[in-house]
């Protein structure tokens, strides 16, 4: 168990290390918990953060919410590229649906199925996860890589 000034207590939880209060993301209705440093998978590693590295997350939450605006509008745009892409197709025909046609043709009319994040991850190198129940795939979710307030990676969550 750690003490910071910005995360309070940080302890080890489901999926990692955890912030003891959860955050609120620009963009996005409900707040999330917050896990610091990478996930560990095999049973003989432990966590390990330093007060240093702390002092890092807390800069890069604090420059991704300053510069969220900007941010949010290149998660839009890729998120909604990706739609077309990969589900409009499906969701806009009701004999693979099984539903009325969505027809999204804006990238924020397609944000509102982003909404229901379910946590963020920061980790070294200025690396910022989004982790996103997706409405429209809830088999695999969404998940996004930011690096330096950039989106720099995008798919199923655990793929980034």
């Amino acid at each position: 168990m750690l003490t910071h000034s910005f995360w309070g207590t940080v302890e080890e939880s489901w999926a990692g290390l955890c912030a003891e209060h959860p955050v609120s993301v620009p963009g996005f209705q409900k707040q999330v918990e917050v896990f610091l440093g990478d996930e560990l998978f095999e049973e003989d590693e432990e966590y390990d953060l330093t007060p240093t590295q702390l002092d890092e997350y807390a800069a890069t939450f604090q420059d991704f919410v300053s510069d969220a605006p900007r941010v949010l509008t290149q998660l839009k745009q890729r998120a909604f590229e990706q739609y077309q892409e990969l589900y409009a197709a499906h969701y806009d025909d009701p004999a693979q649906s099984g539903a009325p046609p969505l027809y999204l043709t804006t990238a924020d009319q397609h944000f509102a199925y982003m909404q229901n994040i379910g946590y963020l991850r920061i980790s070294d190198g200025n690396a910022l996860r989004l982790i996103i129940h997706y409405d429209l795939d809830t088999e695999h979710g969404l998940e996004v890589l930011f690096v330096n307030n950039e989106l720099a990676a995008m798919g199923g969550i655990a793929e980034t």
